[in-house]
C-alpha cells in the first residue's frame, strides 16, 4: 500500500498531540466489512486513515462523527442535512462520507477519483451552499485538523495560564475538565 500520510503521522507524532497508546487502528479485516457494508471501495489514503487511528485518538478530532463507529451513519446524515437545507444538487453516488460535525458540516471524497482524491466540503452555514473542494487530499485535511487542534491548544494554555494568575480555583477547574474530556497537555 502507498504511504499517503506519512509526512502527517510523521508531524502528529512530533507534536505529541496524544499519547500513542490512545491511537487505535482499525484492522485490515473490519476495513473489507465496511467497504463491503458501504458497497464503495474505500481509497488508499482513506485506508491508511483507518489503519492509523480509525477507532480513535484520544482528544483528536472530538466532537465529530469521523471514526469507524460513525461511518455507516454518515452518509444518510449527509443526505439529510441537504434534505433539511433545501440543497438541490444529491450527494454524488460514489461519495464517501467520512467527516461529519455537530450535525451542520460534513467532508467527502469521491472514490472514482482515485486512491488520493481531494476532499470536498459542505455547511449550512456557507452562503451560498454548495459542495466545495476544500483540499486537495486526505493529508491537506488532516493537516488542517492538526492545525485547528495546535491553536485550540494554544488558547487553552494560555487561559490556563492567565487563570494560574489570577484565579487559581478557576485553573483547577480547567485543568480537570481537560483531563475529563482525555486531553494529553
Amino acid at each position: 500500500m502507498a504511504a499517503y500520510l506519512d509526512e502527517v503521522k510523521a508531524r502528529f507524532e512530533q507534536l505529541r498531540l496524544v499519547r500513542s497508546e490512545k491511537i487505535i487502528p482499525c484492522t485490515e479485516h473490519e476495513i473489507q466489512i465496511l467497504e463491503q457494508q458501504l458497497g464503495l471501495p474505500l481509497p488508499g489514503a482513506y485506508k491508511e486513515f483507518l489503519l492509523w487511528m480509525g477507532h480513535g485518538a484520544g482528544g483528536f478530532l472530538r466532537g465529530s462523527d469521523c471514526f469507524y463507529e460513525h461511518l455507516l451513519r454518515l452518509r444518510a446524515g449527509a443526505m439529510e442535512l441537504l434534505w433539511e437545507n433545501g440543497y438541490p444538487e444529491p450527494l454524488p453516488g460514489d461519495a464517501l462520507v467520512f467527516y461529519m460535525h455537530q450535525g451542520y458540516l460534513f467532508y467527502f471524497v469521491r472514490v472514482g477519483e482515485g486512491d488520493d482524491p481531494p476532499v470536498y466540503f459542505y455547511s449550512e452555514a456557507m452562503d451560498p451552499r454548495a459542495f466545495i473542494k476544500a483540499h486537495p487530499n486526505l493529508a491537506d485535511f488532516l493537516n488542517y485538523q492538526i492545525e485547528v487542534e495546535v491553536h485550540y491548544r494554544a488558547d487553552h494554555v494560555a487561559r490556563l495560564a492567565e487563570a494560574e494568575q489570577n484565579n487559581p480555583k478557576w485553573a483547577k477547574e480547567l485543568k480537570d475538565r481537560a483531563r475529563r474530556r482525555g486531553d494529553d497537555f
